[in-house]
């Protein structure tokens, strides 16, 4: 195509540009605003006469005062050596009254001692063992433990007679209580000589097998059968044991809370597996055993969290009597019978609490675990808050 019909089809005409042009410099813009960007500035647009800040209207002039006024942030002037250095005065603190609201910035200041808030000492106090009498001998002398030699006699599917035995350990309290059971009730126990008739070592034989050699092969509903019996057992000595008391000893309206008894003065126990807490006290009440339990704690367990541990136990509970260690490992069966409990040394009369939270407590082997799960069909009635505090109880007592 030729020069002359390329200059026919342009659509816009030829603009000759001179080579020192300043719109060459801006090749790509919009002509228009190449222009106005090459346009001398106005003489009112000096930057002399920008104004700085927001405008002042009636609604801000007090609080913004004149623009010109603002000084700039980011900026630190050096004060004039003809003018002291800005020194800090304390605003004097306005006297405090009591019952006035505090101002701010009196929040941050500690307060006078006299004017602190004192939390009264809300920590169970277990009061100091009485002088020695020949009662709390007599009492202290039931701690001393005999050695049973327990012989089980079962027989196999084929008929044979299968022998087993062990040694455990029975105090005398434990001895005294069974002689007190077997008087008055007709409970599964093994019977064994009153304390003041015993010399050396004991014996006895029992028809059966532990409950805790078979429980982790029973079914589901051989399970629910044991744990109904025991639930009959459980209630026939909580409503019918009576308390044997010396003659000498007051009879109050109700039961006195302990295992043993010797005048006015009570033996309470705490047994574990490796560790027994006793003290001996004149007519102990609910929350004085509480005190006794939080007494053998160690010393790094700070008075706050015994305060709060014993607040959880109330102090007009009914006082039961107890076997203390409701374990597959102190029940004897035969037949799908319950026909021997053991393990008395824990038991006498305590809160109607103690069996429940005790009851977690008594050891079972790793395959018996679900033992626990059938709490529910042992106990009447069951203590949960109780159960919760006596956990920690336990975990501050000392090893």
């Amino acid at each position: 195509m030729d020069n002359a019909a390329l200059e026919a089809g342009r659509l816009s005409p030829v603009v000759k540009r001179q080579e020192n042009d300043c719109l060459v410099t801006m090749e790509g813009l919009n002509p228009e605003r190449a222009r106005r960007l090459l346009a001398p500035r106005s003489p009112s647009m000096s930057p002399n006469n920008v104004s700085v800040g927001p405008r002042k209207t009636g609604s801000n002039n007090i609080a913004l005062g004149r623009p010109g006024a603002q000084k700039s942030t980011g900026i630190k002037k050096e004060c004039s050596p003809s003018r002291p250095p800005l020194m800090r005065i304390p605003k004097p603190a306005s006297p405090v009254v009591a019952g006035a609201k505090r101002p701010r910035d009196h929040l941050d200041e500690p307060q006078e001692p006299h004017l602190r808030r004192q939390w009264p000492p809300n920590s169970p106090v277990f009061l100091s063992p009485p002088p020695p009498n020949p009662h709390i001998v007599y009492l202290e002398s039931l701690l001393q433990p005999h050695c049973l030699l327990l012989t089980l006699r079962s027989r196999l599917g084929d008929g044979s007679q299968a022998l087993s035995t062990q040694y455990r350990s029975v105090t005398k309290a434990g001895l005294l209580l069974g002689e007190a059971i077997q008087s008055q009730l007709d409970l599964p126990i093994l019977r064994l000589p009153a304390p003041a008739k015993v010399i050396g070592g004991l014996e006895g034989t029992i028809e059966g097998e532990f409950l805790e050699d078979i429980w982790y092969n029973l079914t589901p509903q051989a399970k629910y059968s044991y744990a109904r019996q025991l639930r009959h057992v459980l209630n026939s000595m909580r409503l019918n044991m009576a308390q044997t008391r010396s003659t000498a000893t007051p009879q109050a309206k109700g039961n006195m809370l302990g295992s043993a008894f010797a005048g006015p003065f009570s033996l309470m126990l705490d047994q574990h597996a490796h560790q027994t807490y006793w003290a001996v006290h004149p007519k102990p009440t609910c929350e004085e055993f509480v005190a006794f339990l939080t007494w053998s704690f160690v010393a790094s367990v700070p008075a706050s969290v015994a305060a709060a541990v014993a607040s959880q136990f109330r102090s007009d509970h009914a006082v039961r009597f107890t076997h203390g260690e409701l374990s597959p490992k102190n029940i004897v069966v035969r037949n799908s019978k319950i026909v021997c409990i053991l393990g008395w040394d824990r038991g006498g009369w305590y809160p109607e609490w103690w069996e429940y939270v005790k009851f977690f407590e008594a050891r079972t082997g790793p395959e018996n675990q679900d033992w626990y799960d059938y709490a529910t069909h042992i106990f009447v009635d069951t203590f949960q808050t109780e159960l919760a505090a006596y956990q920690g109880i336990a975990r501050c007592q000392s090893s």
